[in-house]
């Protein structure tokens, strides 16, 4: 069985997907597996190193325009033919099912990383067609899959909640909260829909309040949106509180030393670092958006608080923070739930039934 997994080379959490499910399918010896990125400003040789050192057969093609990312994907199709190609995430769903179709590829598979995209019509009505040849519809979450039930598409979709690997994240004797060194963090890209603002807001308001956490922001991404939390945290005059980190590639020690884990977004598909902060013994504060909230049980396993409250947030931080300890059993309990239902193991073995099953039937 060939596979071939094409996604953006943003190296967002749609890609950290399509890494894991090749790095997990390389083990099955039945199985040759082939990643395509489409390149970004974001494909840096760091990135790429880093699926040289897990063996990871790797391609990039071009990201310019959508035409050229289409032909150079024929191309590779044309070249490697794969039983099946799986496309992720919006737009490179579009361009690699259309490139597929081109290079008559016998299966096609799309996985949707998120519930809220930018389908003006024309890009809706592309994605109904290409349903029409499109073996199976993946959402990452159920509510991603009640959004895609209701766009009219005919392929039959799927849910296969994304996971973690629960080895890298956390470990044994993690120390407790109130133990560790720094207060707050949020690993997340640049992006308005990840909506740093509420959170600076929020620390601003402490601020006022007498209350100075640190916080940690782990991520790159637009630069213009990222400008503006530059700005507002120096308006703010919180540049001795905030510590900018554009990329690391050991988030997993930068979260064993933080108590609190915000994730402030205004929507998502499932989001893989609350997870990660879960199984790493962070107290989770989350917003109530879609591909967040299915993840928190409010003040059993972590708190949730208004999409853009930043007043209500602060009042969270500024709970816990008061006394860390008194929380510890929230971040137990997290941790726990993400061991039992968000292993990665269980993700990568829900794919590749699939694929055996599209196999037999493509």
């Amino acid at each position: 069985m060939r596979v071939l997994h094409f996604v953006t080379g943003g190296f967002s959490g749609a890609t950290k997907v399509a890494i894991d499910l090749v790095e997990a399918h390389n083990q099955i010896e039945s199985t040759e597996n082939l990643l395509v990125l489409r390149r970004k400003k974001t494909t840096v040789p760091e990135k790429l190193a880093e699926l040289e050192d897990k063996d990871i057969d790797y391609k990039v093609v071009t990201g310019t325009t959508h035409l050229a990312t289409v032909h150079e994907l024929k191309k590779l199709c044309e070249q490697w033919r794969p039983d099946i190609l799986v496309a992720h995430g919006f737009p490179e769903h579009l361009l690699g099912r259309r490139a597929g179709l081109l290079a008559q590829v016998p299966c096609l598979v799309q996985v949707e990383h998120n519930s809220k995209e930018r389908y003006t019509p024309w890009k809706l009505y592309q994605t109904r067609k290409l349903s029409k040849s499109t073996a199976r519809i993946v959402a990452v979450s159920e509510g991603v899959a009640q959004v895609l039930s209701e766009q009219g598409l005919h392929a039959p979709i799927q849910a296969i909640p994304n996971g973690i690997d629960t080895t890298r994240f956390g470990g044994v004797n993690l120390a407790p909260v109130n133990e560790r060194s720094n207060d707050l963090i949020m690993v997340g890209r640049y992006a308005k829909s990840k909506d740093h603002v509420t959170l600076i807001e929020a620390l601003n308001q402490l601020k006022q309040k007498g209350i100075n956490p640190t916080l940690t922001l782990v991520g790159s991404g637009r630069k213009r949106y990222q400008k503006e939390v530059h700005d507002l945290v120096a308006r703010y005059e919180l540049h001795e509180q905030v510590t900018f980190i554009e990329y690391s590639s050991e988030v997993e020690k930068l979260l064993l030393q933080h108590k609190v884990f915000v994730m402030s977004s205004r929507f998502e598909g499932l989001n893989l670092a609350v997870l990660e902060a879960m199984a790493s013994g962070c107290i989770v504060v989350g917003s109530t958006a879609m591909g967040v909230k299915e993840l928190i049980d409010d003040k059993k396993d972590g708190f949730l608080f208004p999409v853009g409250a930043a007043a209500e947030l602060a009042d969270i931080i500024a709970t816990v923070l008061s006394n860390p300890s008194n929380y510890q059993a929230l971040a137990t309990a997290a941790r726990e739930k993400v061991l039992v239902h968000y292993d990665k193991k269980q993700v990568t073995q829900a794919y590749y039934q699939l694929f055996q099953n599209l196999l037999t039937s493509c």
